[in-house]
């Protein structure tokens, strides 16, 4: 499968955009919003052509809007796989405006962000052929791409709240494709990112909506729900603000700006995400990581000064802001604990299965 790289993602918007504004998008989207009732409130009228058209209108909306005003971001192979490492401990959370750096974005991953099966119970069909049958029952899904943007349910959510929409690779789509003139029509009738599922996010107005919102999300936590994959999402805007990573402008080249202008879109640098380079490598001199655990590193809780000096693995921490009164998860890097000049140990773990007297079925016990 074709990977992107930085200089397709202000294309990339640019083909969203035209397969929006011609149609394709509105049809495409009529066609796949068969639980449009459930999403606008109405869940008797899932299924309903009305209702689904009228939904298929609003993401078109919806979308043309993000696409117009999306600051654009590029990620990084090795940046994912350090997203994807760290939202996997991640606590999901309520988030807020402030969460997003700005009010409209489209992030791009070199590769996916979010991987997961689709139990699929019939054949791929599309425009009325089979595109390609699955021959264990399941869809390999691919998430590399989304979009966000202001989203209010048409004034519904009082505090506001955010719009986020999913996308696949096509080549990702194409190369499993096993009739000729399919592949062609999804050629024609898709850009190279291809819609696959939305998310919205209403922002909580106080302690005991957050609340109930985080239980929600808590239910969901897993890969089959598009708020894991938002989480996925929010999990790289907030490594983005840590040392771990930086950022870095590329300016779009002069023939693209030209047809994006003449498109009426931003003509604006794409800001590529990337993990800092060697910053955390075991065997260098105290950097950052070290520096942020300063003083607390050679003692243990216990008050005990530690005589070796070991790895700690990457975590989250649940970080208090003061300047905006609210807890988020703050990923901490993995670095050394203990005294420089101590001797290094590496713990290993060994996992023992054993059957326990209180169950009817074994279970695993970790033992450092």
């Amino acid at each position: 499968m074709n990977a992107f790289e930085p200089g397709d993602v202000p294309a990339l918007r640019r083909e969203l955009a035209e397969w929006i504004r011609d149609g394709r998008g509105l049809r495409f989207h009529a066609r796949m919003s068969t639980t449009a009732g459930t999403m606008m409130g109405h869940p008797e009228l899932d299924g309903h052509p009305g209702m689904m058209r009228a939904f298929a209108e609003m993401l078109c909306e919806q979308e043309a809007r993000t696409l117009a005003n999306a600051t654009l971001y590029f990620v990084t192979a090795e940046m994912t796989e350090i997203v994807r490492t760290a939202a996997a401990d991640m606590p999901a959370f309520p988030p807020d405006a402030d969460d997003f750096p700005t009010p409209s974005g489209m992030i791009v991953y070199e590769t996916p962000l979010v991987e997961y099966e689709r139990s699929e119970l019939t054949a791929v069909m599309i425009d009325g052929r089979i595109a390609y049958d699955p021959s264990d029952g399941r869809e390999e899904i691919g998430v590399t791409a989304c979009t966000w943007g202001p989203f209010d349910m048409a004034g519904d959510w009082k505090h506001g709240g955010v719009w986020m929409s999913f996308y696949r690779n096509r080549a990702e789509i194409l190369a499993k494709t096993i009739d000729s003139r399919t592949r062609e029509g999804l050629r024609r009738g898709h850009a190279r990112l291809v819609p696959d599922n939305e998310y919205g996010i209403q922002f909580a107005g106080d302690e005991a909506g957050k609340a109930r919102l985080q239980e929600r999300l808590a239910e969901t936590d897993q890969p089959g729900y598009t708020s894991y994959w938002a989480k996925h999402v929010l999990a790289t805007l907030l490594l983005m603000q840590q040392p771990l990573v930086y950022e870095r402008a590329e300016p779009i080249r002069r023939s693209l700006r030209r047809q994006l202008e003449r498109a009426g879109l931003p003509t604006g640098d794409i800001r590529i995400v990337d993990a800092r380079p060697r910053r955390y490598e075991p065997d260098e001199d105290a950097g950052p990581a070290d520096e942020q655990h300063a003083g607390t590193d050679d003692v243990e809780e216990s008050g005990r000064k530690l005589s070796v000096r070991f790895p700690v693995r990457g975590f989250w921490r649940n970080q208090w802001y003061p300047g905006r009164g609210v807890h988020r998860p703050k990923w901490i890097a993995p670095h050394w604990r203990g005294p420089d000049e101590a001797p290094i140990v590496h713990p290993e773990r060994v996992r023992v299965l054993r059957h326990h007297p209180d169950q009817e079925a074994p279970h695993a016990q970790t033992h450092a």
